[in-house]
């Protein structure tokens, strides 16, 4: 009798551990509009005074789009690159200083992006039909790099910060609303 209920206990335990087990291989967009919305209001609207500073980035639309099936992965891929791109921009810079940013927002978000990409990281892992990987690679790269130099350039100013959040709002915004074949859960 007390080894049957040592074996139920056991069983009950070990059912409720896998259960509870967080799920990966996923892109939430329900944490990606989190996101967006954190970042979109620790700042507020783009400041005028920037205005004169703002520099023409050009945002790659191509990374994210699939003319089929089979490129599917080859844009989870790119939305995962995408957020590990935009957590490095942020820990290899400083931190905004500016008393015009909600800073628990600003932190908030920077947690919500390191989740999403420890939520989905065996995306990477996928191979099916990701052959065209490479090159979307390349182009987020550029545009990060793009971003990135503009910071530093403008010595990590109020007005760069603002440029380069602008800018992820819009990749952010683009990955939510324009693309359709994203799969989310």
């Amino acid at each position: 009798m007390g080894f049957l209920r040592v074996a139920l206990l056991c069983t009950c335990l070990f059912f409720a551990q896998v259960w509870s087990l967080p799920t990966n291989c996923i892109l939430s967009k329900d944490l990606m509009k989190e996101s967006y919305k954190l970042l979109e209001t620790a700042g507020g609207l783009f400041p005028v005074q920037c205005l004169e500073e703002k520099v023409a980035i050009h945002f790659p639309k191509n990374v994210f789009k699939s003319e089929n099936m089979d490129q599917v992965t080859g844009v989870e891929k790119a939305v995962y690159q995408t957020l590990e791109n935009i957590d490095t921009l942020f820990e290899n810079s400083s931190d905004p200083e500016s008393d015009q940013w909600d800073e628990e927002k600003w932190k908030d978000f920077r947690g919500l992006i390191y989740r999403q990409i420890v939520n989905s990281k065996c995306i990477m892992n996928k191979s099916e039909a990701a052959q065209d990987f490479p090159s979307r690679e390349a182009s987020l790269k550029v545009y990060f790099e793009t971003i990135s130099s503009t910071l530093k350039e403008k010595d990590f100013s109020y007005c760069a910060w603002e440029i380069v959040r602008n800018e992820i709002l819009h990749t952010l915004k683009f990955m939510l609303y324009k693309k359709r074949d994203i799969c989310y859960i």
